[in-house]
């Protein structure tokens, strides 16, 4: 950082509620160092530029998302100071996107110090909640990020409470969501929902037109309102102070033309939001309408894809469509099409730096023999899906399904060992489910996506 830039400079970004603030750093917090665990380096540990704080500093890959992660501990939910010591040699200022628990909270830059050797500290503020929290710096372009040298964490103040409104920071979102109404945040692809802690004896939700929604309040279990519209009450004579809520969406798509957008919480009088804790992981399902869990009544919450999640305890979404294929030939080619906020965006529209995977299940290639794709063209793309998904997602375990009826399951698992990538693994589903466990000859019933999930979620869990 150049020394006129070391002048207290403050952001306030009232749609995440992240302040940040460059001043020298005066707390006594607890000090986490780049390259001793829990923290992680998506590059090299270094020694070659002194003035480093303990053994090194982190010297991150010079590539998006090639970022430094600490896993700090809070001893309670609240704003969290952090005193980020970095430097950067270059006269260009290094964007970067802050991830809390793998979701975007907010971006900064790391400016340059005039050498690689001269440290400073930038302060930030952010939200966490008690207990383990992961915060990763992840750079937003090819220069790569400034070198870290440690992480100063302190929780300075208690939780903020809030309106309910769609940019309430309390609110916790999962999958892909269109933030650009204010008024209404639109669901993308299946699976979708969002989690919240409120108070209060009563909840509901605004809604704009006609849809069918899926909620459940104190962690009961999700129940439907069906072709709901404007305000719509999900529970009153709450008893007790603090409560929460989850709701998702019927995912737009065929002839069901129905409105996934979330307009806020109706909160009782004097209620306010509270902050609710994300789990560490998050997993990202790719694939078709077995993915969607199509054409199961109680999509998506019955479908392999949203139980595996939760039998991980991890955040999850769907990104998927009823007839995808892997190979964009007169198909809806998933290589492409994951790249996209939704099923209905006209451009490669996504930012993979809203929020990071820790896992990603691709499930693809029931559909392709119906467009004449050949082996060899989908062995060949499913290697270019493969390193599209790790582009997206540089830390991620990526696990490549065979599918069900063993369709390309051979090119599938060839594109696995063609990428030489010791964090991409093929799934052999072979036997997982039987005719008694289908809906037709293609679609799992209920019972074939609760045993799809109990013989997936021992896969990924061991990885992450």
């Amino acid at each position: 950082m150049e020394p006129t830039l070391r002048a207290a400079l403050v952001v306030t970004l009232a749609a995440t509620g992240v302040a940040l603030t460059t001043t020298p750093a005066t707390a006594a917090p607890t000090r986490y160092e780049a390259e001793t665990a829990p923290a992680s380096c998506n590059g090299t540990i270094d020694t070659n530029h002194a003035g480093f704080s303990g053994s090194g500093f982190c010297n991150a890959g010079n590539a998006v998302g090639a970022a430094a992660q600490f896993t700090v501990s809070a001893p309670t939910a609240g704003t969290a100071r952090l005193g980020v010591r970095f430097a950067n040699g270059t006269t260009t200022a290094r964007p970067t996107d802050i991830l809390v628990n793998g979701a975007r909270v907010a971006g900064t830059t790391f400016e340059g110090t005039g050498a690689w050797t001269t440290w400073v500290t930038k302060t930030l503020t952010v939200a966490v909640t008690a207990g383990s929290t992961t915060i990763a710096f992840s750079p937003t372009t090819a220069d790569g990020l400034a070198n870290i040298d440690y992480l100063d964490f302190e929780v300075v103040a208690g939780g903020t409470g809030g309106n309910g409104q769609p940019n309430d920071a309390n609110i916790q979102y999962y999958g892909r969501w269109d933030r650009s109404n204010a008024s209404y945040y639109a669901m993308g692809w299946a699976g979708g929902y969002l989690d919240a802690q409120f108070t209060g004896s009563s909840i509901g939700v605004r809604q704009r037109n006609a849809i069918d929604l899926y909620y459940s309040v104190d962690r009961g279990p999700l129940q439907w309102r069906r072709n709901v519209s404007g305000n719509v009450t999900l529970a009153t004579g709450l008893s007790g102070t603090t409560h929460t809520v989850r709701i998702g969406y019927r995912e737009r798509a065929g002839s069901y033309t129905g409105d996934p957008v979330f307009g806020g919480l109706i909160l009782a009088g004097g209620g306010q939001t509270a902050r609710i804790t994300r789990p560490q992981n998050f997993v990202e399902f790719i694939g078709d309408s077995i993915t969607v869990g199509q054409p199961n009544a109680d999509r998506p919450f019955t479908a392999y894809a949203w139980l595996t999640g939760e039998a991980l305890g991890a955040g999850h979404t769907q990104v998927a469509q009823g007839g995808a294929c892997l190979v964009s030939q007169d198909c809806y080619g998933m290589m492409d099409w994951f790249r996209r906020s939704s099923g209905y965006a006209t451009t490669d529209d996504w930012n993979f730096a809203t929020y990071q995977a820790t896992a990603v299940v691709i499930n693809l290639g029931t559909n392709d023999v119906g467009h004449n794709v050949s082996t060899t063209q989908f062995q060949q793309n499913y290697v270019v899906m493969l390193q599209r998904v790790r582009q997206a997602y540089p830390n991620a375990h990526i696990f490549a399904m065979a599918t069900f009826r063993g369709r390309y399951a051979p090119e599938t698992r060839n594109a696995v060992t063609a990428v030489g990538d010791s964090r991409v693994h093929f799934v052999d589903t072979t036997g997982w489910i039987g005719t008694a466990d289908l809906v037709d000859s293609v679609h799992p019933n209920d019972a074939g996506h609760a045993k799809i999930a109990q013989r997936l979620t021992p896969v990924i869990d061991q990885y992450i």
